[in-house]
């Protein structure tokens, strides 16, 4: 391993020095982790369906019903911002996986390799990757097969696309046969785009780019590359020197300028130097204010289960201080993992148009009337989970 490299470089790591080498250095130098996302959560629990799928020692098949357990039993649920966001997402992976099954099954076949860990060098690099599935063609030659479950590919990126032309050149070093095809199986639509092997200027170029990013990496080039899309939703935007200097004011909202000095100030210099002091003074006050507003606000948080673990212990529903109330609330909730069931239910019954839209707490709103059909009641909360939670409400007292 070169020195000042802190890991063998992956796709997804190089292509995140280039895209910005400040980033790179939080999470791979400073090993700061990000927030969980969805979205991997979700790709890593539809993967691991299809590895256990096609990760049989011998045919047959599993079962469609033990694939779904597999994926049910695997399932990750970091990242989602609340329950009903991740039943939603639950229920979406379990029907692709259902699809994907029934297009696939019949003309099943055991992999040469699922999850493909490789560790192999790229002109003296170190780099690693791991590769969904490879496939033995008739004629000895390799097919390698990436997945994706995010939004629909663009014909133009995966036709320039990196990460296939990286995991060929990996492949053909370390197994020792060529590779005739690469793919991209987007999964929520079943489509597989495929491509002829890399051309070998493709494969040059990729080694270019990974030496390249290995050598500002141990030279310790980390300069931040800011872009407005890309930085708006960083991470690590709290502690990059572009937000906490005023060095590119340009990706910055501007701070309004302050009045001009009275007669007599000093020169213009120690009057243009006075106003960036101030902008620099606002930007921290606000920094240090944000700070404070969500400390307080985990406090609250941290208060109010201490009470709540009181009330539980003596049995208290209510309780008084010298100023505010606290009382104990159970809520309950539902919620629907089943959503397609529930509207095909609410359109048989001839209900689905009348709500006009049926949200949730729409479809909640029927399950407590007693005016609604008690057949269809009864059936919609089958299709439901009740969910009950304790909240704290807090009331201050009359004078």
């Amino acid at each position: 391993m070169p020195a000042g490299l802190p890991r063998p470089l992956s796709y997804s790591s190089f292509t995140l020095y280039e895209e910005c080498p400040q980033k790179y250095k939080f999470r791979y130098i400073d090993r700061i982790p990000e927030k969980p996302k969805h979205y991997f959560s979700f790709g890593q629990s539809v993967h691991t369906a299809l590895e256990f799928f096609y990760g049989v020692k011998a045919p047959p098949a599993p079962t469609l019903d033990a694939v779904l357990a597999h994926y049910k039993e695997h399932w990750v649920s970091r990242g989602y911002k609340d329950e009903e966001t991740e039943a939603q997402y639950f229920q979406e992976g379990k029907d692709l996986i259902t699809l994907f099954y029934r297009k696939h099954v019949p003309e099943f076949h055991i992999p040469l390799f699922v999850e493909y860990n490789f560790k192999t060098t790229m002109e003296g690099i170190p780099v690693t990757g791991k590769v969904d599935r490879i496939d033995r063609l008739e004629d000895g030659r390799l097919s390698i097969v990436d997945y994706k479950t995010g939004k629909a590919l663009d014909a133009a990126r995966v036709a320039e696309d990196t990460q296939l032309a990286m995991y060929q050149a990996a492949c053909e070093s370390l197994l020792g046969a060529e590779v005739a095809r690469l793919s991209f199986y987007h999964l929520p639509s079943l489509t597989e785009h495929t491509l002829p092997r890399r051309p070998r200027e493709r494969i040059d170029g990729v080694k270019k780019r990974v030496v390249a990013a290995a050598d500002g990496i141990t030279k310790g080039v980390f300069a931040p590359a800011p872009q407005e899309t890309k930085c708006r939703f960083c991470d690590y935007r709290s502690l990059c020197p572009v937000f906490r200097t005023e060095s590119l004011k340009s990706f910055a909202r501007r701070v309004p300028e302050l009045a001009a000095p009275p007669a007599g100030a000093r020169a213009a210099g120690q009057a243009s130097a006075s106003v960036a002091a101030a902008s620099q003074d606002s930007d921290a006050e606000l920094a240090a204010t944000i700070d404070k507003l969500g400390s307080l606000l985990d406090e609250v948080e941290r208060l109010k289960a201490h009470v709540l673990a009181i009330f539980q212990k003596k049995g208290y529903a209510r309780a008084f201080g010298s100023r505010y109330q606290a009382v104990k609330e159970n809520r309950i909730r539902w919620s629907f993992p089943d959503k397609k069931r529930v509207l095909e239910l609410l359109r048989s019954a001839g209900i689905y148009e009348k709500t006009l839209a049926p949200s949730q707490p729409k479809i909640e709103a029927f399950l407590g009337d007693p005016a609604f059909p008690p057949d269809i009641r009864a059936r919609l909360s089958e299709l439901s989970e009740k969910i009950e939670t304790i909240e704290l409400k807090l009331d201050e007292l009359s004078s």
